[in-house]
């Protein structure tokens, strides 16, 4: 495994935000850190994010994904998903790649955010069955329905965290990088109207913790375009390798040395 640190070697940490098909984007991301031997220790996500995350931290390498998500059909997902209401269909999607997996057998710390139905309280999830934390995290309504855990019905982390980089940090990553599928600024717009200004602040807290923030430029897809997929990939790959020099530049400043 190519090493890039040529002393000390920071915990990386990876926040991936939410954005629905635009997740694409974060496996071109992936792919750019990856080439230039970037390798994270920590992975924290929302909704698309917390699926990339999760099979980061289970182990798959950029190609795995890839090779996952080109051989489901997604189409047919949706479709059962509109028809029916029920997550089962993506539930077992899940399963396919994550299996009975807790978060205590996988590879590296992850954890998902989720937003309680009632409140629009950030949850954290960090203990359990990870492909129903996941489904948690990704549980967009009407789309899906909520999805019950720990006695409690959750949505969406979008609604209360879309780039929780603090959570990053919490998992012990000295270093985060986050990559957001929409403008930072769109993430402070409060959801719920009860205690608005401590989701604010929490919402905040999120991205602001990030040590360098990504963010490609995918105005022109909504978070349905599957039809997208290839072009933000591209776009994701393309904002990480331009973005690279800054980063090893932050890890630098940060007594980091990295190799030449």
């Amino acid at each position: 495994m190519k090493n890039i640190f040529a002393k000390k070697r920071p915990k990386l940490g990876l926040a991936l935000g939410s954005g629905g098909a635009k997740g694409m984007a974060h496996l071109g991301a992936l792919r750019a850190f990856w080439e230039a031997g970037l390798r994270f220790d920590v992975y924290s996500g929302t909704s698309a994010g917390s699926i990339v995350g999760a099979l980061c931290a289970r182990g798959y390498t950029p190609d795995d994904i890839g090779e996952l998500l080109a051989s489901a059909d997604f189409k047919s997902v949706v479709l059962s998903v509109l028809a029916s209401g029920s997550t089962l269909p993506v539930l077992r999607l899940l399963d396919g790649a994550l299996g009975e997996y807790e978060f205590s057998e996988l590879s590296k710390p992850f954890a998902a955010v989720a937003t309680d139905a009632s409140t629009g309280e950030r949850v954290i999830l960090r203990e359990g069955n990870v492909a129903q934390a996941v489904l948690a995290s990704s549980a967009v309504p009407p789309l899906f329905r909520g999805v019950s855990v720990g006695g409690r019905t959750l949505i969406d982390g979008a609604f209360s965290d879309a780039i929780p980089a603090d959570v990053a940090k919490d998992l012990g990553a000295d270093f985060v990088i986050a990559v957001a599928l929409s403008p930072a600024q769109n993430y402070a717009e409060t959801r719920f109207t009860t205690s608005a200004g401590e989701e604010m602040a929490v919402r905040q807290k999120g991205f602001l913790s990030a040590d360098i923030l990504l963010e490609p430029d995918l105005a022109e897809f909504s978070a349905a375009d599957i039809a997208g997929g290839a072009r933000m990939y591209d776009i994701g790959y393309e904002c990480a390798a331009e973005r690279l020099p800054s980063v090893l530049q932050a890890l630098q400043s940060r007594g980091y040395l990295v190799r030449g």
